[in-house]
């Protein structure tokens, strides 16, 4: 999976100007890893450790790009080394679980599942750059370039389909603002599973819901299912 265009995308105009993307409510998650009691868990820690090192950097573009080699060799081809409980789909939709939180916010590490025919709608990520890598399965990804405001007063938002990826074990992507709108659905019977590295902790991120001819704006809160 690979985002060539990310300094390419517009910055979306948002009706009744922006959304401030803080939210003071979220869960509170611990800061380090688990004891490491497992493969599974020692997996996460030398993950981790690889990603401090990846941290440092002139710009979000090379941090973006160290971090996408960082998770392409981590995870690799072969079998995913994660626990089953972490691993195991959650029934209502995608599930999103907390592998680490940054101490002094730099950076969160968060696991994505996605049970058969799950995905998002398009969302953005709250000005916060992402990189995520497929660990299990194979997903679709769908980005999308914000048109120009409108002027008819629906308060109505406009989008076009910018790229479509379908992204095997191994393979991963980045995303930097502007370039930020996107879905990810997995359209397979079998389980699907993500690592996203987040510039920070998004804890709620702007949805965009399909109404007539465009979409309408909502802010949806994020949390972690276990």
């Amino acid at each position: 999976m690979s985002y060539d265009s990310i300094e390419t995308g517009r910055r979306l105009v948002l009706p009744n100007d922006t959304i401030d993307p803080t939210n003071s409510s979220s869960r509170s998650v611990t800061s380090d890893c688990k004891d490491l009691s497992s493969p599974s868990d020692q997996w996460i820690a030398d993950l981790v450790a690889k990603l401090q090192g990846a941290m440092p950097a002139s710009n979000d573009t090379e941090r973006c790009n160290a971090i996408k080699d960082v998770l392409v060799e981590h995870i690799g081809t072969s079998e995913c080394p994660l626990d089953s409980d972490l691993l195991e789909a959650v029934a209502a939709q995608y599930g999103r679980r907390l592998l680490y939180k940054d101490p002094a916010g730099t950076f969160t590490v968060v696991l994505m599942i996605w049970g058969a025919g799950q995905g998002t709608p398009m969302h953005d990520h709250a000005g916060l750059w992402c990189v995520d890598c497929v660990c299990l399965g194979n997903i679709t990804v769908e980005s999308y370039e914000p048109q120009p405001a409108r002027t008819d007063g629906s308060g109505l938002l406009d989008f076009e389909k910018a790229l479509t990826v379908e992204a095997g074990m191994g393979e991963a992507g980045a995303l930097i603002p502007p370039f930020e709108y996107h879905t990810i659905h997995n359209p397979h019977m079998q389980m699907a599973a993500t690592v996203h590295v987040y510039g920070g902790e998004i804890t709620e991120c702007n949805i965009f819901v399909p109404e007539g001819s465009g979409y309408r704006l909502e802010v949806m809160p994020l949390g972690y299912c276990d």
